[in-house]
């Protein structure tokens, strides 16, 4: 099978807090510097010669600050079902209509990418999760899922209204686990640089006068081959 015809293989990252909250009012409920800076670096790659793509939601668009759209250093694509939705002045930015438009859309452009990331949202998280867990490796499917970078948060967060699929503890149709967690040696040797390892303590710069200190891990999971 030749790089044209083999599934895009899609990587998912995402921070979630113990109970899997991800956000609140389409946005981050925590600001988290080292955080934000580990996505930017893992969702950049370094060291390679092709473009790494992110994929994202309408809502996790219009999440992010207009100054920082498109994302640097990335090509951007923004599923949404509204045809006529405007990006704005955003080069190397596509719309799409659905995960699998997006997926022809990065799979037919003139220059061949290095990875491709899901960054968002809940939706879509879901339903790639959802598919994980029934996708054969036979799949006629146009992608595959079959990483996820899970920035696990330790500290709660009470008020998030969108929440994460507990993937960890998925199953397929036979029974067999769908998900391992990887060792920190091979999110290393995978991202290609030193992630730190272990707890990670931080100051949440979302909260206003007032200290909270957030702690969290880097963490790997990858699907079990079926």
């Amino acid at each position: 099978m030749t790089d044209a015809m083999k599934p895009l293989s899609l990587t998912l990252i995402v921070a979630a807090t113990p109970s899997h909250g991800i956000g609140r009012n389409s946005t981050l409920p925590w600001r988290l510097s080292k955080e934000m800076a580990y996505f930017a670096r893992m969702t950049k790659g370094e060291g390679q010669e092709l473009a790494n793509a992110v994929i994202m939601g309408r809502k996790s668009w219009e999440g992010i600050p207009s100054k920082f759209r498109p994302l640097p250093g990335r090509v951007n694509v923004v599923v949404s079902r509204q045809q006529d939705f405007d990006l704005g002045p955003a080069p190397h930015t596509h719309l799409a209509s659905s995960l699998p438009s997006a997926v022809d859309i990065l799979r037919s452009a003139n220059s061949p990418l290095n990875r491709a990331f899901l960054i968002g949202g809940a939706q879509l998280y879901n339903a790639t999760l959802d598919e994980a867990a029934g996708q054969a490796a036979s799949s006629s499917s146009s992608y595959t899922v079959d990483r996820v970078l899970l920035t696990r948060l330790f500290t709660e967060y009470p008020d998030c209204d969108t929440f994460l699929h507990d993937f960890q503890s998925d199953t397929s149709a036979d029974g067999r686990r769908v998900w391992r967690q990887a060792s920190h040696d091979e999110l290393r040797q995978w991202a290609g640089w030193d992630v730190p390892e272990g707890k990670q303590t931080e100051q949440d710069k979302a909260v206003k006068g007032e200290e909270k200190l957030v702690q969290y891990e880097y963490q790997m999971w990858v699907r079990i081959s079926m």
